[in-house]
């Protein structure tokens, strides 16, 4: 009922509209791509050489990341061009980041978890962190291909 209510009124063909008209996708991706691979790096700093500076910054970007890194995914959704559906690798790209978006939460709350505890991440945490950033990469890969191809 709800989702009629929405497409009754125009708002998601609207919505979808202004996310085309101003790119929105592509400049949030950028967020997400940044501030992960930032937050585990400054981590894996803030451990070894036992910087609190580090392991705060290791944090709050993966707070941010973690707050706009949904709006990223459902622009994505809202961006999806009739041209994606047989594009190569598009429906990979569409998949794995609704995937990273959801896992990121759970990224979130383990980090969430070792901040309320004050201590450093542990070497299972930057292993998920690695793995997450290189499927960060890959999904991104794949979309900028789609992108940049026709260049």
């Amino acid at each position: 009922m709800t989702t009629e209510i929405i497409l009754g009124a125009g708002i998601l063909p609207a919505l979808k509209q202004f996310v085309m008209a101003t790119k929105l996708h592509p400049i949030l991706v950028n967020f997400t791509s940044a501030l992960v691979p930032v937050s585990v790096a400054s981590d894996f700093l803030g451990r070894f050489c036992a910087r609190e500076s580090f392991r705060s910054t290791g944090w709050w970007t993966l707070f941010y990341a973690t707050m706009i890194t949904p709006f990223t995914a459902i622009t994505g959704w809202l961006f999806w061009m009739p041209d994606d559906n047989g594009a190569h690798g598009m429906a990979i790209h569409k998949w794995l980041g609704s995937a990273l978006a959801v896992l990121l939460f759970g990224l979130f709350a383990w980090r969430l978890q070792i901040y309320r505890q004050a201590q450093s991440p542990t070497g299972a945490y930057f292993l998920f962190g690695a793995i997450f950033i290189a499927a960060l990469v890959y999904q991104g890969y794949l979309g900028g291909t789609q992108v940049f191809s026709g260049m």
